[in-house]
């Protein structure tokens, strides 16, 4: 199967940014290369502290250029304010958005913002993930794989 090449911006906790190789490795190993345009220090290094700053001039032009934003699920990913900002902006500017349980994550981990906006949420499974992100809307996953009680998709939307 070739390849397929997807812009992808993945948010996360900062503890988590060295998931970002092994999600990248993952899909690749299902058929999408992904170019990635996500924002953390392995990849880009920079000095800025102002919070208006670092989320306007760095992270959102970042979110506009990817199609699909990835949102990976670890200890603490709940509590990211900027986690959320990020879904909640993905989600303005319609982006598709998948979450995705990183090995070890529990229920509490789900970002709130992930529940209003998040188009899909599975396991750390590639074949589903790539299913994700090309647009198939599947039942919700709790952390194990296993379907959830409460899917959001099954609660009628409306788009601003």
């Amino acid at each position: 199967m070739a390849d397929e090449i997807k812009n992808i911006f993945v948010s996360h906790h900062h503890n988590d940014a060295d998931k970002i190789d092994a999600f990248k490795d993952l899909i690749g190993r299902h058929g999408i290369d992904m170019r990635d345009s996500s924002i953390y220090e392995k990849k880009l290094k920079n000095n800025a502290h102002n919070e208006q700053y670092i989320k306007q001039e760095l992270i959102k032009p970042q979110m506009k250029w990817a199609g699909t934003v990835a949102v990976l699920i670890g200890k603490d990913t709940a509590k990211s304010d900027y986690v959320n900002w990020e879904i909640k902006t993905a989600a303005e500017m319609g982006k598709r958005i998948i979450g995705v349980f990183l090995q070890g994550a529990k229920e509490e981990d789900i970002p709130a913002e992930l529940y209003e906006h998040g188009h899909n949420l599975v396991g750390w499974n590639g074949e589903k993930i790539v299913r994700a992100i090309n647009g198939e809307d599947m039942d919700w996953e709790k952390p194990d794989g296993t379907p959830r009680d409460n899917n959001p998709m099954n609660l009628p939307r409306s788009v601003c």
